[in-house]
């Protein structure tokens, strides 16, 4: 089955059985960007949905994003565990926020990834009304080191995302107001 949010390219739902719980209503606040830190060759979106969906694992995301497509194993309404390790200390948990999982697998093009990323982020920004401010690592939720692939050089690499976000999220907003 295949969605599609306003400006993002077809996102394939696959729903996993368990996994996540309600959000007893809490409203979407964070996006949490993470990598899956799985670097085999056949750790793509596809891969991490059957890993999901094959009984308990304790963990989840609502999306998995590679070079070729985008995931969704968990729908929005539902809070699924991606970020809870932080036990809202720094006030993002699983309740108030989505999770979006890069896939990092050899052989697997970042730069398709991070589009692919970036468009589907923006889309969620703009449904959910969340501010580029509140677009955060999974590292902003917890101090764990991810998006790990991300982490060098002072999290450069996060920091080109975080712009090429902000840059694509400003440019989409000019686009809807002048139609």
């Amino acid at each position: 089955m295949s969605s599609k949010l306003r400006g993002c390219p077809p996102v394939e739902r696959r729903l996993i059985k368990n996994n996540f719980r309600s959000r007893y209503n809490v409203p979407i606040r964070y996006i949490v960007i993470h990598d899956t830190g799985n670097p085999s060759p056949t750790a793509d979106a596809m891969n991490h949905f059957r890993y999901f969906n094959g009984g308990y694992r304790g963990a989840s995301a609502h999306y998995f994003v590679d070079d070729k497509r985008i995931v969704q194993i968990v729908i929005d309404r539902y809070a699924a565990w991606h970020c809870g390790d932080g036990r809202g200390r720094f006030g993002i948990t699983n309740s108030n926020s989505i999770g979006v999982e890069l896939c990092i697998n050899r052989g697997n093009n970042m730069a398709k990834t991070y589009d692919k990323a970036i468009a589907l982020v923006v889309s969620l920004m703009l449904r959910y009304d969340i501010p580029i401010s509140r677009v955060v690592r999974h590292y902003d939720a917890s101090r764990k080191r991810c998006p790990g692939h991300m982490y060098g050089n002072n999290w450069e690499k996060w920091h080109s995302f975080k712009e090429n976000l902000r840059r694509i999220y400003e440019e989409t907003k000019i686009r809807q107001k002048s139609n």
